[in-house]
């Protein structure tokens, strides 16, 4: 939780899930449900961690230390979408993207992207993957599982669509080994649902407006979340390059 934002772990009757209670400030989780007003003070302040909460009537009631809290909620926060990639033009902007991210340094040690490296659909390549980064990292969103959704939305969106499946179902597996928010998160992303910012990102990869804006907006979320996703999209967008083109099929090699 923060002072803009707090997760409520709900049981359901096959798995839990997870609901960011987002204050119109905070950073629009494809979770999310967006308070009514401006909330700019921080709506979440006195609100203490593993507290109880009673929901109903677009209300939510938290058990702060100086008593009952309440907050209404507005909406569902419905995620854009990106815009379909122009082909001719996703090999110079993942181009672009790498050299904007040389040197880039996210939440865990360099060759922590080397698990990324390449087609998640090579036998073996995701469930290792997802061994050596779910879980990795502080926070509630660790590094490993930002590497993850980057990697998941940029592989979807631009054509790598048995890497993105494949990794999303060895990320299924290793959610234990994470975070509830974090899990629905991969869970999110591997639907691709993001945030707006990453989401500008993707545009920006499939040919729709300038990279170098989009990636400065994403790159300022969190500690290091914001450059974690952006590593991992250029490793899922690296891995689409991979693939074939149309044109290419049944050609002698």
């Amino acid at each position: 939780m923060s002072p803009l934002a707090v997760y409520l772990e709900v049981e359901g009757p096959h798995e839990a899930t997870v609901i960011a209670l987002l204050a119109r400030d905070a950073v629009r989780l494809p979770n999310g449900l967006v308070l009514v007003g401006t909330q700019s003070v921080g709506p979440f302040a006195d609100v203490a961690a593993a507290t109880s909460v009673r929901i109903g009537r677009c209300s939510a009631v938290f058990d702060g230390p100086t008593g009952p809290c309440t907050v209404r909620a507005g909406r569902w926060w419905r995620p854009p979408l990106p815009r379909p990639p122009r082909a001719e033009r996703v090999p110079a902007a993942v181009a672009e993207l790498g050299r904007a991210l040389r040197g880039a340094a996210g939440g865990l040690p360099g060759d922590a992207v080397a698990a990324l490296e390449g087609d998640a659909a090579r036998a073996g390549a995701a469930g290792d993957a997802c061994r050596r980064l779910i879980g990795r990292g502080p926070g509630l969103t660790p590094s490993g599982d930002d590497l993850i959704c980057g990697y998941l939305l940029a592989a979807r969106h631009l054509g790598a669509s048995a890497a993105a499946a494949a990794l999303a179902a060895a990320a299924e597996r290793a959610a234990p080994a994470t975070t509830a928010l974090s899990a629905d998160l991969v869970r999110h992303a591997a639907a691709g649902r993001a945030c707006p910012q990453a989401v500008e990102v993707l545009d920006a990869l499939g040919g729709h407006g300038p990279l170098a804006p989009a990636l400065e907006e994403l790159r300022r979320i969190g500690h290091t979340s914001g450059t974690d996703l952006a590593l991992g999209m250029l490793a899922g967008a690296r891995a689409a390059l991979l693939r074939p083109r149309p044109d290419d099929l049944g050609r002698p090699r």
